[in-house]
């Protein structure tokens, strides 16, 4: 046993203690019932914790990467959310562990290079020559297991291994997808910037390379959702430690960089059929996509938009828009000022999810605080 295993186990025997499954279990229920645009008491929010006790430390991100241990450890101090220190905050946020590689894991079964410089996440080092791209438009699709695929597969058989004899959160705990990203953010990573003067250059290569990410997308989910274990039921999932309806989340932040007719016409096609596939798909994006928003609404198996940036976006537009459709908004970011229960409902009464960003733990609970106060006039 390593260093870092008995490091999980001291963790997971201090959050063991704390768990409380009645909250878990209503925070899980008001998170649906949100997303389903159906009465709540009020709107599901989730405070992102830093991790600031000394107990532990995290481990360095290239470390984290190849062991599965440490990578749980940093999981449970350093994910989205410090799963230390929710289990005593009593949030809504769930207590989500993924196997945290990055955006690499499909293109990395494409021969993609992945590096991993300094203390930063993993990336992909794009091929440098358009040949490349079509050599795997021409080839088989890669197995599941290529690349990353078998290091994301080590990681879930890790988590449930670990929880064996912690009951608390065995149960508690949702071991969710990892970062697939979407058809075209894989074309972008594996081309970089020069996927955008193909558009113009050979837009036919270009849907070329969108049916074969899509396709090992859809390979992708299939072999691995069996191994995660996502309390969220069928059609929705845990990501960003919010709920978004739809699964998996597709990544979309690539999208914003083209215009709409562009998106409309050779993207959008791939979002669709992965959807349509699976079911229902969330969608995630970065930045100002508000130039879009007609087309993912247009998408009829897309269930919730999931912004990375909400405050870049008119979020009461899109509101307005997606509310007819009850396609739920998740992480829609309230301001300090603004985080008053009562008055966010009447702005968004249902169908949102909130996140907020707070200075320290202990600014944390005063603004969870305030937020529950609020709700009680």
């Amino acid at each position: 046993m390593s260093q870092a295993d008995l490091i999980v186990q001291q963790i997971l025997e201090h959050l063991e203690q704390r768990i409380d499954h009645t909250h878990v279990e209503h925070a899980r229920a008001r998170r649906r019932a949100a997303l389903d645009y159906a009465p709540v008491d009020r709107l599901p929010v989730t405070i992102f914790l830093p991790y600031e006790s000394a107990d532990f430390a995290p481990y360095p991100s290239a470390e984290a990467f190849a062991d599965p241990a440490k990578m749980m450890v940093n999981e449970l101090l350093v994910g989205f959310t410090s799963l230390y220190h929710a289990v005593d905050l009593r949030d809504d946020a769930p207590y989500c562990l993924r196997p945290n590689v990055g955006t690499t894991i499909v293109a990395s079964m494409f021969g993609a290079e992945i590096r991993l410089v300094e203390n930063n996440p993993p990336w992909v080092m794009p091929f440098s020559d358009v040949k490349r791209i079509r050599e795997i438009v021409n080839a088989p699709l890669p197995d599941v297991r290529a690349g990353l695929g078998q290091r994301v597969m080590d990681q879930y058989a890790y988590y449930h291994a670990a929880v064996v004899d912690y009951p608390r959160c065995r149960a508690a705990f949702d071991f969710t997808l990892p970062d697939l990203q979407g058809p075209f953010s894989i074309a972008e990573l594996l081309l970089g910037s020069a996927v955008y003067p193909v558009f113009y250059d050979d837009v036919e290569l270009v849907r070329a390379l969108l049916d074969k990410t899509t396709a090992q997308m859809i390979r992708v989910y299939k072999a691995i959702i069996g191994l995660t274990r996502d309390r969220a039921g069928e059609g929705y999932c845990h990501q960003h430690a919010v709920m978004v309806k739809g699964s998996p989340l597709i990544r979309d932040d690539s999208m914003v960089n083209l215009s709409p007719k562009m998106y409309r016409q050779v993207v959008l096609p791939y979002d669709q059929r992965l959807g349509d596939e699976l079911g229902g798909v969330g969608v995630h994006f970065c930045g100002n996509g508000m130039h879009q928003v007609d087309n993912l609404l247009s998408i009829a198996s897309v269930r919730s938009l999931d912004f990375g940036q909400a405050d870049k976006n008119d979020v009461d537009a899109v509101y307005a828009q997606a509310a007819p459709k009850q396609v739920a908004l998740s992480r829609v970011r309230a301001p300090e000022s603004e985080l008053n229960a009562a008055r966010l409902k009447r702005r968004f009464p249902t169908g949102v999810c909130l996140v907020h960003t707070p200075q320290s733990v202990e600014h944390a609970h005063a603004l969870l605080k305030q937020y529950l106060a609020a709700e009680s006039k």
